[in-house]
């Protein structure tokens, strides 16, 4: 199959040839390198989407010399972990981008927050990629999955999120969700529990929105719509934080709030919306019979640490961490105790696999 989509693009579209690195099996990283089918799965929809792409926004007759300048999806070479980065597939109808590294036979699936993208999850994947298979996604309309026309929900990210674990071939998986992915994460437990292995909970809540902070949510859309999201942006990265990280780790705060600014009004606005109009989960969690680790920083103002207790007292059997001097994004401004904890509730519960 890769070497058909190969010639494809060598007979039809040569110009694309520069985009290609070599098939994994022939750029091996160690001596007998062992080549698993998700690797070769994923150069392969790599490829397919590569071509799709161009042949869907692209005239044919371009010269090379306009072809240079477009944006082109990339082929990543394998790297030392065995993996691709910014994979892409396709799910729903639209392209999905995510990271896979490491093996194991129950991936953990991370579940980025509103409104980042899946690169806020790169020192779990560096601490976990030995020992599990990590999986890093970028929720439909942020990051490189692209899709500034669907209504977006959490009830469509859950589904988007099952469909994505069937094109992976991945029956269940360890779901860790932050914020927004924890919403999803609940939507998806709720919905699909027998594709759950276990839950992280991370920063979120169970709860929809009140009135009034869907009230809030409206008037921030009135902004946007009107002077755009500049405004937004400042105030909610002031609130993500906690306030030493804006001296101790400013670097963080800058990569984040260029990931934020990155997003278009439209997904702003898009995924305020779908905020604003989730369904409570809460009266699904004594339901929950699968292991469950939340973490929450103990200064988060976005979603406070009562709210993680909430669901700590009413899932059986969980396990709370509080991340001292953090605020929303435990996972940045502490990612070795974050990690601590998430290794420990693997390995307690024998998902060292």
């Amino acid at each position: 199959m890769i070497l058909g989509v190969t010639n494809q693009i060598r007979d039809r579209d040569p110009e694309l040839l520069k985009y290609l690195n070599e098939m994994p099996i022939t750029v091996p990283y160690q001596e007998n390198p062992v080549i698993t089918t998700k690797t070769l799965t994923s150069y392969y929809d790599s490829l397919v989407v590569l071509l799709k792409e161009y042949e869907a926004n692209h005239a044919k007759n371009r010269k090379a010399a306009v072809v240079e300048s477009l944006p082109v999806t990339e082929i990543v070479t394998m790297e030392t972990d065995n993996c691709y980065q910014n994979l892409l597939t396709e799910v729903n109808n639209i392209t999905i981008s995510y990271h896979d590294a490491g093996e194991g036979k129950i991936p953990i699936i991370f579940l980025h927050g509103f409104p980042f993208d899946k690169s806020m999850w790169k020192s779990q994947l560096d601490g976990l990629k030995s020992s599990y298979r990590v999986i890093a996604m970028d929720i439909r309309g942020f990051g490189r999955s692209t899709d500034e026309q669907t209504h977006l929900s959490i009830d469509l990210f859950g589904l988007d999120l099952v469909s994505f674990m069937d094109k992976l071939n991945i029956e269940k998986a360890i779901v860790c969700g932050l914020s927004m992915g924890g919403f999803v994460a609940l939507n998806a437990v709720k919905r699909f529990p027998n594709r759950i292995e276990a839950l992280i909970l991370c920063d979120t809540q169970c709860i929809a929105d009140t009135e009034e902070v869907k009230e809030n949510r409206h008037k921030a859309i009135e902004i946007i719509d009107c002077d755009g999201a500049d405004k937004f942006i400042e105030t909610f990265t002031k609130i993500v934080f906690h306030p030493d990280s804006f001296t101790s780790r400013s670097e963080i705060v800058k990569t984040l709030t260029g990931t934020v600014s990155a997003n278009s009004n439209a997904i702003i606005v898009a995924g305020l919306t779908a905020l604003a109009e989730r369904s409570e989960t809460c009266t699904i969690l004594h339901d929950i019979r699968v292991p469950t680790l939340i973490i929450c920083g103990r200064q988060d103002e976005v979603t406070p640490l009562f709210q993680s207790e909430f669901m700590h007292e009413h899932i059986k059997g969980s396990v709370l961490s509080v991340i001292e001097e953090a605020g929303h994004v435990s996972n940045l401004e502490h990612p070795e105790q974050f990690n601590t904890c998430l290794i420990k509730f693997l390995h307690v519960n024998s998902f060292n696999n």
